[in-house]
């Protein structure tokens, strides 16, 4: 077994889960390289190319179970090339001379691509499902902690009061527009391919667009515009989609990390029984799962370099810039299903701690209340002159070593236009989350249209 972590027996867990493991599989790549050149057969015998029974007897026999993968990792070595070594071993499947019509009419782009192709669109509905968890899992949230104060961070101080439910909200905004990005891509990204190693589909013959079309029905994808071998924008706009989702994932895991410090406190990521943080302190709970959504979200964007390398083909074939599709595209989709699956448990079962964010709020000295206090004297003397006057009692504060707030209830400029009472409610969090939870309620009425999985529920 390998020792790099998606191949690790006991290390690949912490990097994907089974589900999209199993669809990379070497058991999967020979069950859908079966497909596709069925699938070849299928299109030649319907448009009259090769003999109905020949591709009667591939469709019957052509099957994974009847493939001798340790022949055909022979026979691909020998020949230096998969698919050679696989058209090579699947001559014995047959008695007749119906083994000689497997690949006929297609080029081994053709079936790669074709393949790698139903590879992804089988991954696709697993991480779809698990961002459709994801969404609900935050979606929840949002509701639950939609009016719960907290410290809207800037440069890692207090910057103003928000909700906890309008950050989470944030990250939902923005998972709902990459999962509609996702959707809209499946047309173009799920396209079979039969036009041959050049792209004028000259081994089709005139009727090669029917052709073409048969082979793409039978496989359950679209037909392409054009023949699409150098252009490798298909496979590269999916993955970059994808680097986004891991990107935005890896902020709210930047996020947790923060809240997760014991100075912090404001969230805790949940252990089950039995699970432990540290061979030398027996006691402590490491968020280790928030810390691996936010490496995936590295190794993930470190992969998007080489799916644009694909994009350079020379020519009209290269192998070159495949090697880096072969590489980065299912190991990008592997890691990407790890960090869902970390971000969905993190959320589902982690704990904020709402009553830890609201004394926390009370460390600030009146910084966060400042850009209110601004405003509201600004409407008496001016934008300029009020943040010059909060700038320099800053400077004072700093200077005296005395609290900023209390230098706010001191200032006679600011006692001119504002009593006591008013810098009461200025500095007041509760007074200032009015738009928070206004906004966050938009953003689970825009979620909640778009969604099914939510769009059905009763409310409360």
């Amino acid at each position: 077994m390998s020792g790099e972590m998606l191949g690790s027996l006991y290390n690949q867990n912490g990097y994907l889960t089974a589900r999209m493991r199993n669809i990379w599989s070497d058991q999967n790549r020979v069950k859908v390289i079966c497909q596709v050149e069925t699938a070849v057969a299928y299109a030649m015998a319907k448009n009259g190319k090769i003999p109905d029974k020949a591709y009667q007897e591939i469709q019957a026999k052509l099957v994974p179970e009847n493939i001798d993968r340790v022949q055909l990792k022979i026979e691909s070595a020998r020949a230096g090339h998969f698919l050679a070594g696989f058209v090579t071993v699947c001559q014995s499947l047959f008695d007749d001379d119906s083994g000689q019509y497997i690949h006929y009419g297609a080029a081994s782009e053709d079936v790669e691509d074709t393949a790698f192709v139903l590879q992804l669109k089988e991954s696709d509905r697993v991480l779809k499902d698990y961002l459709d968890q994801l969404g609900s899992v935050l979606y929840d949230l949002c509701e639950r902690y939609k009016s719960t104060v907290t410290a809207a961070v800037a440069h890692k101080t207090y910057a103003s009061p928000t909700t906890l439910g309008f950050k989470l909200g944030i990250v939902l905004n923005e998972l709902d527009y990459l999962m509609r990005k996702l959707d809209s891509l499946a047309p173009f990204t799920f396209a079979g391919s039969l036009a041959g190693a050049d792209g004028t589909s000259s081994m089709l013959g005139d009727d090669y667009d029917q052709i073409e079309q048969d082979f793409c029905d039978r496989l359950g994808l679209s037909k392409p515009e054009m023949y699409w071998h150098t252009q490798r924008e298909r496979f590269t706009e999916y993955c970059h989609v994808e680097t986004m989702i891991a990107q935005a994932l890896g902020r709210l895991g930047k996020n947790l990390l923060y809240m997760s410090q014991i100075i912090v406190g404001e969230f805790q990521e949940t252990y089950a029984p039995g699970r432990q943080g540290s061979t030398v302190v027996p006691t402590v709970r490491n968020p280790y799962m928030v810390e691996a959504v936010v490496n995936l979200a590295t190794v993930i964007r470190n992969e998007m370099g080489l799916m644009y390398d694909t994009m350079s083909v020379d020519g009209e074939k290269d192998t070159t810039v495949w090697r880096d599709l072969y590489v980065a595209l299912p190991e990008m989709t592997m890691y990407l299903s790890g960090q869902l699956n970390y971000a969905i448990n993190i959320l589902k079962f982690g704990q904020f701690k709402p009553q830890r964010m609201r004394q926390n709020l009370s460390a600030d000295d009146g910084t966060m209340y400042s850009g209110s206090l601004m405003m509201a004297l600004a409407k008496h003397m001016g934008r300029e002159n009020a943040h010059g006057l909060l700038v320099k009692l800053r400077d004072q504060a700093d200077r005296e070593h005395v609290t900023l707030r209390d230098l706010f209830y001191a200032d006679p400029t600011i006692a001119k236009y504002l009593s006591s009472d008013d810098l009461d409610r200025l500095m007041r969090s509760d007074g200032h989350l009015g738009n928070a939870i206004s906004k966050t309620e938009q953003i689970l009425k825009f979620y909640k249209a778009r969604h099914s999985n939510v769009k059905n529920r009763k409310e409360d």
